[in-house]
Order: structure tokens, then C-alpha cells, then sequence
């Protein structure tokens, strides 16, 4: 028989033995694919000058991780290599017995890493395709574009790149398989299987010791996380030494779990003595302590998955959320009274070659003035804790506007008008880093006194408006909405020019002739626009939610590949083990049920640890993104519970099947 139909023939009969290698190529290429393919989307095309600079950078920051990526995914399509060169030994050793030189083995099994590689690059590159289509769609909505302007397309420079990348990838590998064949020796080969690992006999107080330390520097690091947050000082080491603490602990945590668990199980007879539990103890407790380190790894970068999809997609949502709440009008000139005078904004922007009314279907003008008062005088009586960018808002005098200049602004958002009566003020704030504090001042001033005039609280509630646009989302730190008599005792702060703009208005053309007036540091001129904000924001959800996502379904990839491997070299290397409960009398349903416990418990075990980490750090993680941006973020974990159950799920059952065949093919051998 020629190598070419030795080689289709070997890949048809051991198909089931490539699964878990087959899985991890597919998913590699179609993922390496899919994120890479998105910047060809044409719809990206028409974003103005702020889209199109995140857009940018969103592809060059993808093409720089995805060349790590691919490096990483390099060493795991190796270590998955591996595993079928040892399911396959015996076999080597078959055709070395009849005679079969080591450069036609080698031939064979590179042609073999070809054939697979082949069929999982097409496979990949299939589902890529429909994945990119997918991705483009949701890249799209986060940077505000039109889904209209979709068009279904395949990426040439992706597909090239894709090629190139997973070509060199399967290179190494063949390189890697015709090293190991010709390096082998036959009674290697057939004695491999029955090199196992054993449990070392060991002090029974020790393992106890080591996992109540274990414990105690998981404990010593939440506290100073909890005290001093998650982010690195130069002023102390508290970070580092609380990371330190959680690496050791960890580590100790699964290096002395084993032996807890075993000392555990076996002290309750009615479970340790029934059935198979014993035996399932023994290998449950054999593979963590042989596994310890991996599984360390695993729990790591499953914290880091968790936390990555979880505050991307969380970060997301809010900004969504904040963009059409902070962007009610299309544009608002700012103009510092005390730097300009009480001027017509208008007729500035005229003066300097921007006619608004050419460009607008409704203006108006309004003022912000400020109080007698301050914040801290308003929050009198209140425990207050800011974020650091609020430290100098209790010194600053509160802001005010009058109830006819609110109800024009409404009026340009098409909201229906406030009623205030003389005598009577309400509160309007929508920014989270004060809401609390102004609603609670509402609370505790039935009346209150503002330019010589007492007033009544007209409402128990806050109103959340937004009147002028910011360049920071939702900031109006708490307003105070007054009869129109009372501005009139107060010093002007703030003129505020309000636009809408005509249907067929150029946005960008407005934005290249506002430049200027922003960057004029003589005089108090500025200016928010909505096209702006809205790339802004989401363009800034698109570089959070894929890179997250990028990271976290490679990151959680690895894992689930690393996991599955090393579960079917441990059922491989035991084979033997359960022929023999087979012949002492062990039904089939039995031994099916003893390896989906094993599998259950491994890919659980880092699984459980690392889902107790991130639901203590996305807490922390979602803290600082908070003060950051100065926005509220709600924790959202759906998308990461999807990719669990799509990548996670699938290399559990994946690897649950393998070994169970192989157990089966074994038992069918013996019978």
C-alpha cells in the first residue's frame, strides 16, 4: 500500500482519536478569522473623523494581539499533538516490528498532520465566516452605524493572513512529529502505557497544613484588596504583595487539595466503600495531584476570561446607555461668562465663518447661573465619599437655571414642559457619582434660600434631564430649577447655545469649523457634538468589548483545550485499570458513570475557584472603570455564561465521549 492511501486511511479509522485536536484547529482558525476579517466591512467606511480613528486603532490593536495570539495557539496545537502521537505509540511501534523505515513513518504521520490541518482549516475558515458576519454586525452597533449598510463579505486579507498564520503553525507541528518518530525507540512504545504516575505516600497532618495555609493567603490578599483596590502604586507594594498571596495561595490550594479531599472521602464509609467511589476517589485525587500546576494555569486564565467578558460586555451596555441619555441635541456651544461676557454665541460663531443657521432647524440660548451657595453646604449633615475627579465639588458653588430656560431645552428634545410655581425650586442631577448625595439634600431641604428668595420644595423627586450636552456623558452634578425671578439676583456662569441640525446637514463639515473655536485658549468657547460623542463612546465600547472578548475566548479556548488533553492522556495511560473493574464485575453504566464524575469534577474544580475570584474582583475591576469614566456600570454576565456554554461545554462533552470510546474500544479488546 502506497503512503498517500495508508495516510486517508489511518485519518478515516482514527477520526474519533483527532477530535479534541480537530476542535481546538477549527476553533483557532475560525476565531483567528472572524476578528481579523471585520475591518473589510464597507459600512466602516462612512463613520466621520472620531469613528474613524477608534476604528483604526481597533485594527491595529487586533493585528498586534493576534500575532501573540497565534503564538500562544502555536504551543497549544503542539501540546494537543502530543497527546495523539501518544494515543498512537503502539501503533508506531506495529509498523516498526514490520519492518517499516523510520522516514516513511515520519512521511506518514506528517502527511497526516497535513490532512487533518487541511480539513480543519476549511472547516475553520467556514465558520469563521459566518462568526465574522456576526461580529460585524455587533461592531457595527457599538459604533452607532446604520445595520442597513451591512453587507455580507468575505476578507481576502484575513483569509491570506489566516492561511499564512496556520500554515507555519502546522510546519512546526510536522517538523515537531517527524523529530519525535525518528528519536523513538521501539520498546518505548510499547511499554509507554504503562508508565504511570503514583500517589506518594505523605503525612497526613501536612496536605491539612498547607490547605488551611492555602486559605489563609487567599484571605490575606481579598483584604488588602479590599482595602487598597486592584490597581498597582508606586507609593507602596500592598498590590503586589496581595497578588503574590493569591498566587501562592492558589498554587498551595490545589497542590494540597488532593490529599484533603482523599482524607475527606474516605473518612465517610457509606460513600467511600460503595459501589466504585473508591476507585473514583483514588483517580480523582491522582489527577489533581498530578495536574496541580495545570490546573493552577487553568484557574488563572479563567479568572482573567471571567473578569475580561464580564466588565467588556458590562462596560458596553452602560456607555450604550449613557450615549442616548447624554446626547440630546446634535450641538451646544459653551461660553465661559467670565472669560467671554454675556455674549450671542451665534453671532460669534457667525463672526468666525460658522453660520449656524445654515446648518440648524432649531437653536436656542440659555444660562446657567450660580448660587449663594455650595455643594457642601447643600449636602450639609451627609457622610459624602466622591470619586477623586469630584474632590473640589464640595467647594463649588451650586448651578442654576431658571424654569423657562429648562423648558426650551426640553422643548428642543420634544419633551413636554416642567411646572414651578413662585416660590418654588426643584432638583435635577444625573450624574451617578452625586445622585445619591442630591437626592438625599432634596430630602432633608423642604425649603431652602437662593439670592435672597426662600423656596419651597415643589417635588420629593429628582429630576435626571439633561440640558446641556458635556464631553464626558451625563455631568450635571446636581442643578437647582428656580423661578425665572430669582436669576435675576444671580451671577451668570455659563451661556449655552443649543443646535439641531437640518436633516441634510454635514455633520463633519460643522466639525472641521469648530475646531478652531475649541482650541482658541483666549477666549471661554466650547462645544460638544453629538456625531461626535456617539463615535466616541461607542467606538471606545467597540476597543473594550472586542479586545475583552478576543482575549477572554482565547484565554477560555486554552483552557478548555488543556483541560480535555489532560483528561484523555490520564483515561489513556488508566486504560488497563478499567478492564480490570470490568472483570471483577463492574457493569458498563458504572464505568460510564466513574469517568463522567472524573471529567465533572476536573473541568470543575478550576472552574468553581476561578468563579469565586472574579465575582470578588469584577466588584473591584467595575470600582475603577466607575471612577474613570464617571459612569455606573450594572454587572452583566450573559455573554460570558454563552461562551462558557458554546466553548467550555463543548470540549467537556467532547472529552467525556473520548473517553468513554476509548474505555469502550478497550473493553471490546478484552472481551
Amino acid at each position: 500500500m502506497n503512503t498517500c492511501k495508508l495516510i486517508f486511511r489511518n485519518v478515516c479509522k482514527n477520526i474519533r482519536d483527532y477530535l479534541i485536536y480537530f476542535l481546538t484547529l477549527t476553533l483557532s482558525v475560525s476565531l483567528f478569522y472572524a476578528f481579523n476579517s471585520i475591518s473589510d466591512q464597507p459600512a466602516f467606511s462612512n463613520m466621520g473623523m472620531t469613528g474613524t480613528l477608534l476604528y483604526r486603532q481597533l485594527g491595529i490593536m487586533l493585528s498586534t494581539l493576534s500575532t501573540m495570539i497565534a503564538v500562544v495557539l502555536a504551543f497549544l496545537i503542539l501540546y494537543a499533538n502530543q497527546f495523539l502521537l501518544k494515543r498512537r505509540k503502539k501503533e508506531l511501534g506495529v509498523y516498526m516490528m514490520l519492518g517499516m523505515k523510520k522516514g516513511r513513518i515520519s512521511r506518514l504521520f506528517a502527511g497526516e498532520t497535513l490532512c487533518v490541518g487541511i480539513i480543519a482549516l476549511g472547516t475553520g475558515l467556514l465558520l469563521g465566516f459566518f462568526f465574522s458576519q456576526g461580529f460585524s454586525l455587533i461592531a457595527l452597533r457599538l459604533f452607532a452605524i446604520n445595520l442597513e449598510k451591512f453587507r455580507i463579505v468575505f476578507s481576502a486579507g484575513a483569509l491570506r493572513q489566516t492561511v499564512l498564520c496556520f500554515t507555519i503553525i502546522f510546519f512546526i507541528v510536522m517538523l515537531f512529529n517527524i523529530r519525535s518518530v525518528t528519536n523513538v525507540k521501539l520498546i518505548d512504545l510499547f511499554t509507554d502505557g504503562r508508565k504511570n504516575e503514583s500517589m506518594q505516600t505523605e503525612n497526613r497532618i501536612l496536605p491539612v497544613c498547607l490547605f488551611l495555609l492555602s486559605l489563609l493567603c487567599i484571605g490575606i490578599s481579598a483584604a488588602l484588596l479590599n482595602k487598597n483596590g486592584i490597581l498597582p502604586s508606586h507609593e507602596n507594594n500592598l498590590f503586589q504583595l496581595a497578588a503574590a498571596a493569591l498566587v501562592a495561595g492558589t498554587f498551595l490550594l490545589f497542590y494540597s487539595l488532593s490529599a484533603v479531599f482523599m482524607q475527606a472521602a474516605s473518612a465517610r464509609k457509606c460513600f467511600y466503600l460503595k459501589g466504585l467511589n473508591t476507585f473514583l476517589v483514588r483517580q480523582i485525587g491522582s489527577k489533581i495531584r498530578t495536574n496541580y500546576l495545570v490546573v493552577t494555569v487553568v484557574c488563572g486564565l479563567l479568572t482573567i476570561t471571567i473578569c475580561a467578558v464580564s466588565i467588556g460586555a458590562s462596560t458596553a451596555l452602560a456607555m450604550n446607555k449613557m450615549s442616548r441619555s447624554a446626547t440630546p441635541y446634535d450641538l451646544n456651544v459653551l461660553s465661559n461668562v467670565s472669560v467671554d461676557g454675556d455674549s450671542d454665541i451665534a453671532a460669534y460663531l457667525a463672526a468666525h465663518d460658522i453660520t449656524i443657521s445654515n446648518y440648524a432647524k432649531a437653536t436656542e440660548q440659555i444660562s446657567v447661573y450660580e448660587a449663594d451657595m455650595t455643594y457642601s453646604e447643600l449636602f450639609e449633615g451627609q457622610k459624602v465619599k466622591f470619586w477623586p475627579i469630584d474632590e473640589k465639588v464640595p467647594d463649588s458653588k451650586v448651578s442654576v437655571i431658571s424654569i423657562s430656560d429648562l423648558n426650551r431645552a426640553l422643548a428642543m428634545q420634544n419633551k413636554a414642559p416642567i411646572t414651578l410655581n413662585d416660590g418654588q425650586y426643584l432638583l435635577n442631577c444625573n450624574y451617578n457619582g452625586t445622585y445619591r448625595y442630591i437626592a438625599a439634600a432634596l430630602q432633608s431641604h423642604p425649603e431652602i434660600t437662593v439670592g435672597g428668595a426662600t423656596l419651597q420644595r415643589a417635588e420629593d423627586k429628582v429630576l435626571q434631564e439633561t440640558y446641556i450636552m458635556t464631553s464626558v456623558g451625563n455631568n450635571d452634578r446636581g442643578t437647582l430649577i428656580v423661578p425665572d425671578s430669582v436669576t435675576a439676583s444671580l451671577e451668570k456662569d455659563v451661556n449655552a447655545l443649543l443646535v439641531q441640525y437640518e436633516p441634510n446637514a454635514d455633520s463633519n463639515e460643522i466639525l472641521q469649523k469648530m475646531i478652531p473655536i475649541g482650541l482658541d485658549s483666549t477666549h471661554g468657547y466650547r462645544y460638544a457634538e453629538k456625531n461626535m460623542m456617539y463615535e466616541t463612546f461607542y467606538g471606545l465600547d467597540a476597543l473594550v468589548s472586542f479586545l475583552c472578548c478576543y482575549i477572554g475566548l482565547v484565554f477560555l479556548l486554552i483552557c478548555a483545550a488543556l483541560l480535555a488533553l489532560k483528561q484523555l492522556t490520564e483515561t489513556t495511560d488508566n486504560v488497563y485499570r478499567y478492564g480490570l473493574l470490568q472483570k471483577l464485575g463492574a457493569g458498563r453504566r458504572q464505568i460510564d458513570h466513574t469517568l463522567f464524575v472524573q471529567t465533572v469534577v476536573f473541568f470543575a474544580i478550576p472552574l468553581v475557584v476561578a468563579g469565586v475570584y472574579s465575582a470578588f474582583l469584577i466588584g473591584k475591576a467595575m470600582a475603577v472603570v466607575e471612577e474613570f469614566m464617571n459612569i455606573h456600570i450594572a454587572t452583566n454576565i450573559g455573554l460570558t455564561i454563552v461562551l462558557f456554554l458554546l466553548v467550555y461545554g463543548s470540549y467537556f462533552l467532547a472529552t467525556y465521549l473520548s473517553c468513554k470510546r476509548i474505555v469502550t474500544e478497550q473493553r471490546e479488546l478484552e472481551v
